[in-house]
């Protein structure tokens, strides 16, 4: 019998998770992976400067990640064995290239009527897992606080399993609208890029819908939730913290790479697929077609749908109605005297009520380690992705980060380095609607023996999700 023949469609993380996996399940099988760019690693990047190119004399370089920065690890030591991410790391043997956040650096800052202030200690996300620092924040007001305490006495509300709301409506009902405009929306936005009133919370942070479900009141579930991981800290356990390379993102992407290297195809990229009994047939943009017994699709949902068309109509068009969203990163690398703030946090985040031009400002020299010479400051700033950010060139974007830098951190010297980098449709945006669709989807896909999605479409937007989503796409291949 002959070796079977695998395709993988797209050389992001997702697509080279799958391919790895297939590698690692069937050494002996022919396996291509198809890239339609010239470069693997889709939206992980990472550039290398010397510093002495910015006017610094330094041995260190100055690396900086152009698409994702972190990986999040699991909530606790039982999700550990789960974590998608962290077992690929260490099966690609790179435990010793992990690193974590600066611990002399904590929390972040949040855009208060025109300045920053201190996000309130313990707050997770929508709602206080710490009272006292709560009451402590002038972020939010009196009012706020006292409608914010009355979550403690509030019942759950009875939902079927399969019931959904947004983000907004779920942090109203609880915690009060001040609480959404002030810290909930800017950290929910900062994370899927998108106002919570579109987000579903059952599809993107299911985990309130539990806490809520289970304790009633959400402020309790999340103190117990601190007082848990402030227990197994102490013991020496950090594995709730974000976690990256010794030398950006791009580690991980290149050690898939390396591992199938044989297998890749850059610049091919497919246009159309067909199937019959005999396998999957799939045709380039140069029109050869080639057949193989079994195809993984890591595709964004919208080039998903268009090479699904010809084998499943209906997943096709559902895939294609998922809203995707845009944004942009403009990175600038400043002399340290000319950043009048501490920088003695990670960055901040920008709430909508703001009106600024501008969603969230990462300090990457001060959240990770050896990022940059210590005579620099590197600052990532993130632009809003929801208005008419294609309209606007990349030296606009850059004028409006540092204008909006200038009034809040009062930084007003031009920087030494500036580099803009666009992320079009790049997001999906999980709506209620969403957990339905994606159920579909996963349905019609599952009656295809030859055919699996990967990707971030469907079942998280996260670094393990994608990496999750690629591994269960071979290993439904390999063993179906």
């Amino acid at each position: 019998m002959s070796a079977r023949r695998y395709l993988v469609v797209g050389a992001g993380l997702s697509g080279l998770s799958a391919a790895h996996r297939l590698r690692e399940l069937e050494p002996s099988a022919h396996l291509e992976l198809w890239e339609a760019s010239a470069r693997t690693g889709g939206w992980i990047a990472t550039e290398t400067l010397p510093a002495s190119r910015l006017g610094i004399a330094s041995e260190q370089a100055l690396v900086v990640d152009l698409g994702p920065e972190s990986i999040l690890g699991p909530r606790s030591e039982a999700h550990r064995e789960e974590h998608a991410a962290l077992g690929l790391v260490a099966r690609l043997g790179l435990e010793d290239r992990v690193i974590r956040t600066r611990s002399d650096r904590h929390g972040a800052y949040v855009v208060s009527r025109g300045r920053l202030a201190r996000i309130p200690e313990g707050f997770s996300l929508i709602g206080p897992g710490d009272l006292v620092g709560f009451a402590k924040s002038d972020v939010v007001s009196l009012e706020g606080k006292a409608r914010a305490a009355l979550e403690l006495a509030m019942p759950a509300r009875p939902r079927a399993p399969s019931d959904d709301e947004s983000l907004a409506s779920f942090v109203r009902r609880r915690f009060g609208w001040e609480v959404l405009e002030r810290l909930a929306q800017p950290l929910a936005s900062g994370i899927y890029g998108a106002d919570p009133e579109i987000l579903g919370l059952l599809a993107t942070m299911p985990r309130f819908l539990e806490m809520e479900a289970a304790h009633g009141s959400v402020t309790r579930a999340l103190i117990a939730a601190a007082r848990a991981t402030t227990d197994e800290v102490g013991e020496g356990a950090r594995y709730g913290l974000f976690v990256s390379f010794d030398a950006g993102m791009q580690v991980l992407t290149d050690a898939l790479t390396d591992r199938v290297r044989d297998a890749l195809r850059l610049e091919r990229a497919a246009v159309r697929m067909e199937r019959d009994a005999s396998g999957v047939e799939v045709i380039d943009d140069a029109g050869r077609a080639e057949r193989f017994d079994a195809v993984v699709v890591a595709q964004p949902a919208h080039r998903a749908a268009g090479l699904l068309e010809g084998i499943d109509r209906e997943a096709a068009h559902a895939l294609a109605a998922i809203p995707h969203g845009s944004a942009a990163t403009v990175t600038f690398a400043w002399r340290r005297e000319d950043v009048p703030h501490p920088l003695d946090a990670y960055g901040f985040v920008v709430p909508r009520v703001e009106r600024r031009r501008i969603l969230a400002s990462t300090w990457s020299s001060e959240k990770w380690p050896d990022r940059a010479p210590a005579e620099l400051a590197l600052v990532r700033v993130f632009a809003a992705g929801d208005d008419d950010l294609a309209g606007r060139d990349d030296a606009l974007l850059a004028l409006e980060a540092r204008r909006e830098l200038a009034d809040l951190m009062g930084i007003t010297a031009p920087p030494r380095f500036t580099k803009v980098v666009r992320y079009e449709r790049a997001m999906p945006l999980y709506g209620p609607e969403h957990v339905a669709r994606r159920d579909a989807i996963a349905a019609r896909l599952a009656e295809l023996p030859d055919v699996a999605l990967a990707g971030n479409s469907l079942f998280g937007v996260g670094i393990p999700d994608t990496i999750a989503a690629g591994e269960r796409a071979a290993e439904k291949l390999a063993t179906g």
